[in-house]
């Protein structure tokens, strides 16, 4: 047994501290600093926390071997919205832009069945709230500014506060309203599950919002008349960048909330100023209105750039958050007996980190890593 540098705690000798995930010997670059400080992001220690990698963040629980293939579906489904609009089916490309994020983000949760012993009503609640929410938005939008048919063509910037502030404040609004139901239950007590939650909750609401609007381009026949190019700028905008800094944004606010009503008093501070929620929602809709604003004044493809941008600031928000999640699930738990690591395949001590190739074991489907086993007769925890 050896001491981990960073959280003081005894643990096997390995690579990593299975306690806290801290890299150990060689690879102890973050040797005495706080496990939450630390610059390897949990779900994926190979990566560095503030790199936005976008399929590591959005779909923390995928072992690394997954990882290629959620980001070759993206890759193919971006592929396949660009060729129907180079063929000119712009309301179905449309369509397939809207289904994207929300399709890879369901596969992703009936792959790894992040809540295996949890009932399945409550990531309905939050993807069927998204889901309505998402057609209320895009009539709301539809109502009260241009068409997205016309907007693609003409551009908006006389719509700058309805299309670029008002829609997109109600919209993160009125989303977030499905997880916040779900933080009364203390079974929900992690900050991940508010991360979880708010995560699907966007995806849902960014697709139907798109799939509302689609509709309504369909008014204007099959083949619409426009350029093709900014059709495919848009639509990769509305189906991929969008829905990701929506995503970013209600996760984040969701993991203010529960880190601050539902963690330890340990570990309510360890997102810094972004752990308040309200400089948390502050910050969530000033990256949405952001980045929907340059609809309204940028060309199209300017537009996806300037998208990106918010993104990549949402994505390192995102998982700063999840790691702050997954190491609050490192509570005190008892060293359980060596078992074979679902990502490495390599033999460690049952906790929370893998001592081998540093994952967390909860950043991993629940089904494939046990729970750690208590030692006979000790205490089952709360929500065992």
């Amino acid at each position: 047994m050896v001491a981990c540098p960073s959280c003081g705690e005894n643990i096997p000798e390995g690579m990593f501290c299975i306690r806290c995930g801290a890299p150990l010997g060689s690879e102890r670059s973050d040797e005495g600093r706080p496990s939450h400080e630390r610059s390897r992001f949990a779900a994926a220690p190979h990566e560095h926390l503030a790199v936005p990698r976008l399929i590591s963040t959005l779909f923390p629980h995928l072992p690394r071997a997954s990882l290629m293939g959620f980001r070759t579906a993206l890759v193919i489904g971006a592929g396949v919205v660009a060729g129907l609009a180079a063929l000119r089916l712009f309301p179905v490309a449309l369509i397939a832009a809207a289904l994207l994020v929300p399709v890879l983000v369901t596969i992703y949760l009936i792959d790894v069945d992040v809540y295996e012993d949890e009932p399945v009503w409550a990531l309905s609640l939050t993807m069927g709230w998204g889901a309505v929410m998402g057609v209320a938005v895009g009539e709301l939008a539809i109502a009260i500014a241009p068409a997205t048919a016309d907007v693609i063509r003409h551009g908006g910037s006389a719509y700058t506060v309805t299309g670029g502030v008002v829609v997109p404040l109600v919209g993160l609004g009125a989303l977030l309203l499905g997880p916040l139901v779900l933080l009364r239950y203390h079974r929900f007590n992690d900050v991940l599950d508010g991360v979880t939650f708010g995560t699907v909750a966007a995806a849902a609401f960014a697709g139907a919002e798109s799939i509302t609007y689609s509709v309504h381009v369909l008014g204007a026949g099959l083949r619409p008349h426009g350029a093709v190019a900014p059709w495919i700028w848009r639509l990769l905008s509305l189906g991929v960048a969008m829905p990701i800094l929506i995503m970013g944004s209600a996760a984040t606010i969701c993991a203010a909330l529960w880190l601050r009503y539902r963690a330890p008093v340990r570990d309510r501070e360890a997102l810094g100023l972004l752990g308040h929620p309200a400089v948390a929602s502050l910050a969530g809709g000033a990256l949405v209105v952001g980045g929907a604003i340059g609809e309204t004044f940028l060309p199209a493809g300017a537009w996806l750039g300037w998208l990106v941008a918010f993104d990549l600031v949402a994505l390192v928000l995102l998982r700063r958050s999840i790691h702050i999640g997954l190491l609050e699930e490192a509570a005190e738990i008892p060293i359980g007996a060596e078992f074979t690591c679902p990502n490495c395949g390599e033999s460690t001590a049952r906790h929370t980190f893998c001592g081998r190739c540093g994952i967390s074991l909860q950043a991993l489907p629940k089904s494939r890593p046990p729970s750690p086993v208590p030692s006979p007769g000790a205490p089952r925890e709360a929500g065992a």
